[in-house]
């Protein structure tokens, strides 16, 4: 088991040195990939900080609160996007062209393989202003940092990029019947800012849908809502510790189904 580990993790590293050697021969693609998605995020909050100026609070949450609750998304969305990413082209870039089929011949495990070909580096940039977010907005809130905050922030963040894993392994399976991947994403993407926001003001028909089919409840709301020491939907909050690894494991079994399905291009 150690030894397999330690085999994928240096191919794991072999690959990410790869990568990153073909981004930064083109470094103004890369800075200006870095520089967007920066804004982005720096519009995000100039939007929070509009809303706040019409109302104190949002289902009893403050601004800060908001913000802490923003960069706590942000930081597990986008760590995943980092490295996780390369899923969301699975149809396109392997199954439909055929590329698939190196992984398959390879010695190693084929997730995995699609994992390790690509890196998100757009993404770094809110990575990092979204832990600033969420440093500014703990000590304007207060926040004491004990060693149970440390070790269930730690599992916490685990489990909600594992819980972003599954969601996004989920949806990509369905390229092996379908041919295609992307499309199914638009599901995710309109419902994935639905995390910067108390989970108490949507619908319960929403409230369902964001502890099951999109659990992204799990990487934002329970989390934070367990470390400002709120109350509401306590066992969620606690359950948040498992969600991930629970729902990895169901969509990965779905990914088996997948691989079983899949049949060569023959290119």
């Amino acid at each position: 088991m150690i030894e397999s580990v330690k085999k994928h993790l240096s191919v794991y590293i072999s690959f990410f040195r790869m990568y990153m050697k073909s981004r930064l021969i083109y470094k103004t693609d890369f800075v200006l990939g870095f520089t967007s998605q920066l804004i982005n995020l720096i519009f995000s909050v100039a939007f929070l900080t509009l809303i706040f100026t019409q109302v104190q609070a949002i289902d009893g949450w403050s601004f800060n609160e908001i913000l802490l609750l923003a960069g706590v998304g942000g930081v597990i969305l986008n760590l995943h996007h980092i490295f996780f990413f390369g899923l969301y082209t699975l149809g396109r870039d392997y199954i439909v062209s055929g590329r698939f089929d190196r992984f398959r011949v390879r010695p190693l495990n084929t997730l995995f393989q699609v994992y390790a070909s690509h890196v998100g580096d757009d993404n770094l940039s809110k990575f990092l202003a979204n832990i600033a977010l969420i440093i500014y907005a703990s000590i304007q809130l207060g926040i004491s940092i004990s060693i149970f905050t440390v070790i269930y922030g730690s599992i916490a963040l685990v489990s909600g990029v594992m819980v972003i894993m599954a969601i996004f392994l989920g949806l990509a399976t369905t390229a092996f019947w379908t041919g295609r991947s992307r499309a199914v994403f638009w599901l995710f993407f309109r419902i994935s800012d639905f995390r910067k926001y108390p989970y108490g003001i949507y619908f319960d028909s929403v409230k369902i849908l964001l502890v099951t089919i999109i659990p992204i409840a799990f990487m934002s709301y329970f989390p934070t809502a367990f470390i400002l020491g709120r109350e509401d939907y306590y066992y969620l909050q606690l359950f948040t510790l498992l969600a991930g690894p629970v729902f990895f494991l169901i969509t990965y079994r779905f990914w088996k189904a997948g691989l079983r399905r899949y049949s060569s291009t023959g290119s």
